[in-house]
């Protein structure tokens, strides 16, 4: 059996406008959404920039309550941010800065997952990571936004 290049069971776990649904029809066909060859086949964002290792776009279905959401995505399939060369770790770096600087972003949450999507909580087994931007908290009762990333070990 041929291993599996999205996870449909974690896509259900926060509803994302029909993500789910993407994610069976990518797993039925077979192919990883995050390769280059594939990449634009689902996804309706574009590309706001591309370097040597990494391109970053817009998530086509950003998480609730985001202000921002984008994803940056490793050109090689690669699954463990340990494979990743000196080269890759620098670009990844001057893609967060630039965004910073192109959308003014004075906060933002780096979400990696790295390896098993069991473990993870991720959807796609491709080396990408999120700029998940919200507002800034005006109270304490102010709402999250909701990401998986992981699972609760039994205590």
């Amino acid at each position: 059996m041929a291993e599996k290049k999205v996870d449909t069971a974690n896509a259900g776990m926060v509803d994302r406008d029909g993500y789910n649904k993407v994610l069976e029809n990518i797993a039925e066909a077979g192919y990883c959404p995050f390769c280059e060859e594939h990449f634009l086949k689902n996804h309706t964002q574009p590309i706001l920039r591309k370097g040597e290792h990494w391109l970053v776009t817009e998530n086509f279905r950003p998480y609730e309550g985001s202000t921002h959401h984008f994803l940056v995505v490793c050109l090689t399939h690669i699954e463990h941010i340990e494979d990743m060369t000196a080269g890759m770790v620098l670009e990844v770096f001057e893609h967060y800065n630039w965004l910073c600087k192109e959308y003014g972003l004075t906060g933002a949450t780096l979400l990696f997952r790295s390896g098993d999507t069991d473990m993870t909580g991720a959807t796609v087994r491709h080396l990408h990571y999120q700029v998940i931007v919200g507002i800034k908290r005006r109270r304490n009762d102010s709402e999250v936004i909701k990401a998986v990333v992981g699972f609760k070990a039994d205590r």
